[in-house]
């Protein structure tokens, strides 16, 4: 079976809302430290706004860890959700959807 880029038509609404949040954290973060935004708890506590409960929220990490787009890395105490090169393609695609509301312009880092 050949590799196929992920699109967001595979992604449910609220799959796209979570990676859609956790884009505009990544935004949010400083060149120098990317992932100083982009938490675990505190993707919890916007899910939470976006009237998602807190399992649904941990399933749909689970689930974009799972189809390659982020991981998760503990550090400092926090987990920290951060890129994959594999989640370019649909990065861009989310990016012109309601569902990224800051990061717009959001270059993310490769690794």
């Amino acid at each position: 079976m050949g590799y196929r880029e992920l699109t967001d038509k595979d992604l449910s609404a609220e799959e796209k809302k979570v990676f859609g949040r956790i884009i505009d954290m990544w935004a949010a973060g400083d060149p120098k430290d990317p992932y100083a935004h982009s938490t675990e708890t505190r993707l919890i506590k916007h899910a939470s706004e976006d009237g998602l409960v807190l399992d649904r929220v941990l399933k749909i990490l689970q689930d974009l860890e799972a189809q390659g787009l982020i991981h998760r890395v503990e550090e400092k105490g926090e987990t920290l959700i951060k890129y994959k090169v594999e989640a370019a393609h649909i990065v861009k695609e989310l990016q012109k959807t309601s569902y990224v509301y800051e990061a717009r312009d959001f270059k993310p880092p490769h690794h």
